[in-house]
């Protein structure tokens, strides 16, 4: 167990260096399953007034709705009206056409978001296929690395093509996927204030006079992060290489809340994919098992709005759960993946918002793969399904073993082809 928590922690530091600095946060949490409470999870097809949700108008019109605006005004945050109005542009700096012998196309593209009240810029890359014959899908990476610096270098031969921050480049690219990536925290950086008042970064441009911190109601750093990513599907649907209705958002640990919250309150995200996302993203708060909500609003109160507080002490009050998050998602495709000894994020927990977000798939006749409730076994991935799925061994983090299954996720459902292994890809 103290091995676990050990991997846990210095995985997470390896996300956020500013970790070291929440004394007790890991050590506070349950990892006990005798401890779990016994609870109910919320209807994902009950109305908040008690109506039974039966078909696809019903849940646009009604449960979908109000699904989002609770967890917009109670969880992450809602997006103020700006002061004046925000211009967006996109500046194309460079193109390098060189990578792996010409086989990829690398762009550098910076992003300026600006009113009266000032500049925000942030750093896009998009790698492509150099020759492809027609638009190619992408993958929209949520990191809030520099991604100017070294991130996104290649390593040396051994890796066999991959980037210094992990990503299988070279496969991705002979699969014909694209992949980009945002500095999110370009849009702001966490200021870890102890009452959760954000200022700075995009938020300045959102105040209003005499305004200096977040309201309430107002968007957390999750929140600001999320609409980081879709600044980038801002340029990704401008360029001419990509389809732009076949881009897929990832994000792995506070990255995979910041991805899934940006394809809930953005539908031009045709598929999101987590990795080890965890609470507040598709691990359920009621089993109060590893992070907890009041454990995020005591060391991280600024990921989320001041508003919810109001839950932290109890979570069963809430009428909601992140698998009805998960289910607003509905009909695109979504993959969670985890990790076996994940304790921290609650891999159970991440099961058990997946499985449960099935039904609103139902309501559009999408297949959902899942033959039971019991969790699958480890390494044993569930693709064809709008619901995709695995558990690996090892522990919190975004492998190549995760690239490969959600390669083989977007092969099944933008290239509808059959999925391939490394061996079919490289043969």
């Amino acid at each position: 167990m103290i091995k676990f928590l050990w991997l846990a922690l210095a995985s997470f530091t390896a996300f956020n260096s500013a970790a070291q600095t929440y004394e007790g946060k890991f050590l506070e949490a349950n990892y006990d399953e005798a401890k779990v409470p016994e609870y109910k999870l919320p209807d994902v097809l009950s109305s908040f007034d008690g109506k039974t949700i039966k078909t696809v108008e019903d849940w646009e019109r009604l449960r979908r709705p109000e699904i989002v605006d609770f967890f917009t005004q109670n969880m992450f945050g809602e997006i103020p009206t700006p002061s004046s109005p925000i211009k967006k542009s996109f500046k194309l700096l460079s193109e390098d056409t060189s990578i792996f012998n010409g086989l990829c196309t690398r762009k550098d593209v910076l992003i300026t978001f600006e009113n009266e009240r000032g500049q925000v810029t942030m750093p896009l890359v998009l790698f492509v296929p150099t020759n492809a014959k027609d638009k190619v899908p992408v993958i929209l990476l949520a990191t809030g690395n520099d991604i100017n610096r070294t991130g996104l270098t290649l390593n040396d031969s051994q890796s066999y093509g991959r980037t210094a921050n992990g990503i299988p480049l070279h496969q991705l690219i002979s699969r014909g996927i694209a992949v980009a990536a945002v500095d999110y925290q370009a849009f702001g950086i966490d200021n870890r204030q102890k009452e959760g008042k954000v200022s700075g970064g995009i938020s300045t441009l959102f105040f209003k006079d005499g305004q200096t911190f977040t309201k309430e109601n107002e968007w957390g750093m999750i929140a600001i992060w999320a609409y980081a990513v879709r600044a980038g599907m801002d340029y990704l649907v401008t360029d001419k290489d990509v389809q732009e209705n076949q881009v897929a958002t990832l994000g792995c640990s506070i990255g995979g809340k910041v991805a899934l919250w940006a394809a809930v309150t953005d539908t031009r995200f045709a598929m999101t994919l987590l990795a080890t996302a965890g609470h507040g993203g598709d691990a359920i708060w009621r089993r109060e098992y590893g992070e907890t909500l009041q454990n995020m609003c005591d060391h991280l109160p600024t990921w989320i709005c001041r508003n919810a507080k109001q839950y932290a002490a109890n979570v069963h009050a809430l009428p909601v759960d992140q698998h009805t998050l998960l289910a607003t998602l509905a009909p695109r495709p979504f993959y969670v993946s985890n990790a076996h000894h994940d304790l921290w994020a609650d891999q159970k927990g991440q099961w058990i918002g997946t499985y449960n977000a099935a039904p609103s798939y139902q309501l559009y006749k999408k297949d959902v793969a899942f033959t039971s409730a019991i969790q699958p076994a480890i390494n044993l991935p569930i693709i064809k399904s709008m619901i995709g799925y695995h558990l690996r061994s090892g522990v919190h983090g975004l492998e190549l073993y995760d690239w490969e299954q959600y390669m083989k996720f977007i092969e099944y459902h933008f290239l509808k082809i059959e999925p391939r292994s490394v061996d079919e890809v490289y043969k």
